[in-house]
């Protein structure tokens, strides 16, 4: 990509710089090269739009109309917790490094991949993150954004794209937020969806994230994939509403629900998304017309539901309280596209594509309803990896790894994206640097052919 990176062109703008000034009776003033360097302006990216199609929807660049297939990794830094664009704070010090984000762009790029998954985030005082300061930040953490836009800089020279997924579901750890007169004070997710005091603090703390970027750096906008309202998106049965048995809940979209009623009860959930997405959905289009804007999803099966059997949200039906949204659920609503994630979690090369069809199955990608949502809709694999007490190898689970990719590209998804590049912090899994070499060998750019 032509920048003005280099040396010559530097040296060329300060000599017409120093020779106008001497034209103008002033004292030659030296500009030095890091500071030049730093108001560079980039090329910006070709924007990503939605082909519609007779049998499945596809990531088009605009411009070309070439088709645009995700490729990539999920990025983060823990600190006891994600810290990755994380800033200096009145508590805690900066955990980013540009140096190593540098490193990771290079990297792939030369090897064939184009996107990075990253999280936005601010839930801990360890780990303030977007929240920065509690008594003073307001709605977000300016130090914190900068960094995010360094890291869009640099992911822009070497053409790679950015995918922010807001957190999971919260809000930022701040009184801003957090000291506003919602039920559960920003702790319960399911008031966060399902009424409009919360869904009006999370399209704040959303849109408030992209007009940042939008006042600092417009030519970074096209760097973003698009923005992901939440990492995994889901509701509690042990949380209120769904802890009530009786009676009524009026929710955001001024439905009012029976509370007695299974039918009732998901429907206040599915619904509920349905309008919550609606409105982080419009409120974005109004900044940036061109922003996609997607969820996120683990399946039902990965906390011990069936939808047929567990309707309704009820608690304790299940030992894990936790709800998601099924794929065919959100997927008739406004979102541009969607993200489901997959781990095979069995070292049985046998069973992996059971595994695949079992999960994929409970969120109803192979109902008939879903292939026309896809006909409108990508969908993504936006987290598949391998947990390391599975399998005793990285080799070993590379192979099952190498599975999970060919049955995905069989199912024509429009993308993956791996768990994850180097988060050597997260010991349960393995990373795609525990072995860069044998990782690409086999699992190329995620683009292989597979047989019918």
């Amino acid at each position: 990509m032509h920048t003005l990176n280099s040396k010559h062109h530097i040296g060329i703008l300060q000599s017409l710089l120093g020779r106008l000034l001497l034209l103008a009776g002033l004292s030659m003033i030296f500009i030095p090269a890091k500071a030049l360097s730093a108001q560079d302006k980039l090329e910006p990216l070709e924007r990503i739009g939605i082909q519609p199609g007779k049998e499945r929807a596809e990531f088009v660049l605009t411009q070309s109309g070439q088709p645009f297939f995700v490729k990539g990794f999920n990025y983060i830094r823990l600190r006891g917790g994600h810290a990755t664009f994380d800033a200096d704070t009145e508590t805690t010090k900066a955990h980013y490094d540009p140096k190593k984000a540098e490193a990771m762009f290079r990297t792939l790029s030369q090897s064939g991949y184009n996107t990075v998954r990253v999280f936005v985030i601010g839930r801990s005082k360890h780990n303030p993150g977007i929240g920065g300061n509690y008594k003073t930040t307001k709605a977000i953490y300016e130090p914190y954004a900068d960094n995010f836009i360094d890291f869009l800089r640099r992911a822009t020279r070497h053409g790679i794209r950015v995918f922010p997924t807001f957190g999971d579901g919260g809000l930022p750890l701040n009184a801003y937020y957090r000291e506003r007169p919602i039920r559960g004070n920003g702790r319960n997710k399911n008031v966060l969806v399902l009424s409009k005091e919360g869904i009006d603090a999370r399209v704040e703390f959303i849109t408030s994230f992209l007009s940042y970027i939008k006042h600092k750096e417009p030519a970074l906008l096209p760097t973003l994939l698009g923005l992901q309202c939440q990492n995994e998106a889901y509701l509690r049965a042990d949380l209120w509403p769904f802890t009530e048995t009786e009676g009524t809940y009026k929710a955001a979209n001024d439905k009012t629900y029976d509370l007695s009623r299974t039918d009732q009860r998901q429907a206040l959930m599915d619904e509920g998304y349905r309008h919550y997405h609606k409105q982080i959905f419009n409120a974005v289009k109004l900044i940036d017309p061109q922003m996609l804007v997607a969820e996120g999803v683990f399946v039902p099966a990965a906390v011990g539901k069936d939808p047929r059997t567990h309707a309704g949200v009820w608690p304790g039906k299940t030992k894990d309280e936790r709800y998601p949204p099924t794929l065919t659920a959100i997927g008739t609503g406004v979102l541009d596209f969607l993200d489901v994630h997959f781990y095979h979690t069995t070292p049985n090369p046998a069973e992996v594509a059971n595994r695949f069809r079992r999960n994929l199955g409970s969120t109803g990608f192979f109902t008939p309803q879903m292939a026309e949502i896809r006909k409108t809709t990508p969908v993504i694999m936006g987290e598949f990896g391998a947990f390391d007490d599975h399998e005793k190898t990285f080799a070993a689970a590379v192979d099952n790894i190498v599975q999970v990719r060919d049955l995905a590209n069989k199912e024509k998804v429009n993308g993956m994206l791996f768990w994850t590049y180097d988060c050597q912090e997260q010991d349960r899994l393995y990373h795609a640097t525990d072995d860069w070499p044998l990782f690409v060998r086999k699992m190329g750019s995620f683009e292989q052919s597979v047989d019918e």
